[in-house]
């Protein structure tokens, strides 16, 4: 019985690591405000629309990126990990490529 609680107990971390550790994607698509150029919020924030997903985009804590794209929109190579807050869908970025 011990055993099985012990063999139970580390397959449960297991899963628990891997389940948590979302998986890093590059993403292609328009990156643009959120608020000068799609008005659908209140400050300066960069999004990135890839089909009909729109994320929000998150760099370093911070929702303006260091390649904010404020008015219009560009082609942009966005790689970060997708997560999902409030029924909204966030990259969080670890690398962005604006053309």
């Amino acid at each position: 019985m011990k055993h099985l609680i012990i063999a139970l107990f580390g397959a449960a971390v297991a899963f628990t690591f891997t389940t948590a550790k979302a998986e890093e994607k590059t993403f292609e698509g328009e990156m643009s405000c959120a608020k000068c150029n799609l008005k659908i919020a209140d400050s300066c924030e960069d999004t990135l629309k890839v089909g009909d997903t729109l994320y929000l985009l998150e760099e370093n804590g911070k929702r303006k990126t260091s390649e904010h794209v404020c008015s219009g929109s560009a082609k942009a190579k966005v790689t970060g990990k997708v997560e999902e807050r409030d029924g909204k869908q966030f990259l969080v970025a670890s690398k962005i490529e604006v053309e």
